[in-house]
């Protein structure tokens, strides 16, 4: 009776060592699953931020234009927003709209002219956000956020 009670408990820890090999398997398949599911829901703002930029215009800084102010401000404060909370895959925003951010913000950062209407002088509307996403893009590595696409 205590060698089949032995060979029984010796089947039960290969049957247990089997169930943990199986378990822990499935953990890395959930946990890749999970890293594809994030990856798929940071890329789908995108067409969000495609539009915010749509019909963007330049700034001319002798002839401000109220609504071009606006939506220019719109569209940093959008794409700050997305950067600084990584709610969008920084390779993709970097690489699609990095060089029109930096155009707009340097445009405007420096520029005491309030558009007309508006109260407010083109710097004051730069937010901190916006000033943030700036610094860390415009310090970004280019070749590590293109090799993470």
């Amino acid at each position: 009776m205590e060698v089949w009670a032995f060979f029984v408990s010796i089947f039960s820890l290969l049957v247990a060592g089997l169930a943990f090999a199986e378990a822990r398997s499935a953990n890395r398949i959930a946990l890749d699953a999970n890293k594809a599911n994030i990856k798929m829901f940071k890329r789908q703002g995108i067409i969000e931020l495609h539009f915010a930029w749509t019909d963007i215009n330049e700034i001319d800084p002798e002839n401000l234009i109220s609504p071009h102010v606006v939506k220019a401000i719109n569209a940093l404060s959008l794409t700050s927003s997305l950067w600084n909370h990584d709610a969008l895959e920084k390779a993709v925003i970097y690489q699609s709209y990095w060089n029109n951010f930096k155009q707009l913000y340097e445009t405007l950062v420096d520029l005491d002219k309030s558009p007309p209407g508006k109260s407010e002088k083109c710097s004051e509307l730069i937010t901190e956000d916006i000033r943030r996403a700036y610094n860390s893009m415009n310090s970004t590595d280019l070749s590590k956020v293109i090799s993470k696409l």
